[in-house]
């Protein structure tokens, strides 16, 4: 196969600016010139924001993408993304970190998911009322975040393990009905970090069906190097262990590095504060090459780049 192959590309995670100033939205355009057709925005997560700040963010975010239909297609169903990349526009959702942006309230589920949230993880490193964060001591899944599981999976939105501790993840494969994601966690076992994650909790999510999304944040790599290669090296690890159909991507990717930098100094996200590089949109296509350099069949590399995401909204979107 030619390194002109075309592929859907789904970044699963990436990260604007949580304010309704939309000044960096018009940076989404990066991702159609690099050739992604899918993008998960995040609109909120624990610590940092309340849920009524979260919903300002996620007004904002959808009327500037409604308003550009030219080149943006804001997702509702599985078939929008493939339309969308044969139109040639970006397919845009959103995601949450950490159940507390439901403010306690279950019906808050049903009304994320029609204003385009298709992925929630349950704590953002730290405990909440749902169930224990990866930089806490985690007392497992509660009561609510049993519930709250079980209404995502009535309302078809997907459940995210990432930023969660091992025991909390550990319940909540067994619990879910549905396949769960670790939307953007690295195997620990080629970076000693509390955000990535052993070889168990990945095997456990692959076998509810799931995915193990592979995340291009620098602080979760080894050596902090962003390069493609060293990328794949991690991707390669997660495929070695899982098999290439339980693998996604999410980059992680973080626009506004000034935001960055001032969530760095809350110790409660658990971060160096040294801002570090990023795997960017534009490598995405340099990934693909460096996949088919190493012997990826293509069937792989569809699946990995994108297709492993598309079967999982077909199977729990509604």
């Amino acid at each position: 196969m030619t390194k002109d192959t075309t592929f859907l590309t789904w970044d699963n995670h990436a990260c604007m600016p949580l304010r309704t100033d939309t000044s960096f939205l018009p940076q989404l355009s990066r991702y159609r010139a690099a050739g992604v057709n899918m993008v998960v925005l995040n609109v909120m997560f624990d610590n940092i924001m309340t849920w009524h700040e979260g919903m300002q963010v996620l007004s904002s975010m959808r009327s500037w993408i409604l308003n550009r239909p030219q080149d943006y297609r804001l997702v509702s169903t599985p078939d929008d993304i493939p339309l969308a990349a044969k139109e040639g526009k970006l397919a845009v959702a959103f995601d949450i970190e950490g159940m507390r942006g439901l403010g306690g309230q279950l019906s808050m589920v049903r009304t994320y998911y029609e204003l385009g949230v298709r992925w929630m993880l349950i704590a953002y490193n730290k405990n909440n009322e749902a169930g224990g964060g990866c930089l806490d001591e985690d007392q497992g899944l509660s009561d609510f975040g049993r519930e709250v599981i079980r209404e995502m999976e009535q309302i078809g939105m997907a459940l995210c393990c990432s930023h969660t501790g091992e025991r909390t993840c550990m319940e909540a494969f067994e619990w879910s009905k549905n396949p769960v994601m670790l939307t953007h966690s690295n195997p620990k076992a080629l970076l000693d970090h509390p955000r990535c994650v052993t070889d168990n909790v990945m095997k456990a999510c692959a076998e509810t069906g799931g995915t193990v999304g592979v995340t291009g944040y620098g602080g979760f790599l080894a050596g902090g190097d962003t390069s493609s290669e060293n990328y794949f090296r991690h991707i390669d690890y997660v495929v070695q262990l899982v098999g290439p159909d339980h693998v996604a991507l999410a980059s992680d990717y973080v626009f506004d590095l000034d935001e960055l930098a001032s969530f760095l100094e809350n110790p409660l996200l658990g971060s160096s504060k040294s801002i570090p590089s990023m795997f960017a949109p534009e490598q995405f296509p340099d990934l693909i090459n460096v996949m088919l350099k190493r012997g990826y069949r293509d069937d792989d590399i569809a699946a990995i780049m994108g297709g492993n995401l598309l079967r999982l909204a077909r199977t729990i979107w509604k």
